[in-house]
C-alpha cells in the first residue's frame, strides 16, 4: 500500500476509533480487560460488517448501491 493511501486509511481509522470511544459508556473503559471487550463488540457489530460489504462487492458497484436495496 503506498505511503499516502496508508496515512489516508490511519486517519480514517483514528477518527473511527475516536466516533466510537465518544458513543462508549464510561463504565466499559475503566480497565484494559472492558476496553478490550468493548473493542471487540465494536469492531464485530460496526466495522466488520460494512468492510465486509465492500469486499463482497461485484466490481464497478458501490457501497451506496448495496445500501439502496
Amino acid at each position: 500500500m503506498p505511503a499516502e493511501e496508508k496515512a489516508l486509511l490511519e486517519h480514517h481509522l483514528t477518527e473511527s476509533a475516536r466516533l466510537m470511544r465518544k458513543y462508549t459508556e464510561p463504565e466499559k473503559l475503566k480497565d484494559f480487560e472492558d476496553i478490550e471487550v468493548e473493542v471487540r463488540n465494536q469492531v464485530q457489530s460496526v466495522v466488520s460488517p460494512t468492510i465486509g460489504e465492500f469486499f463482497c462487492q461485484k466490481e464497478g458497484q458501490n457501497a451506496q448501491g448495496i445500501n439502496e436495496r
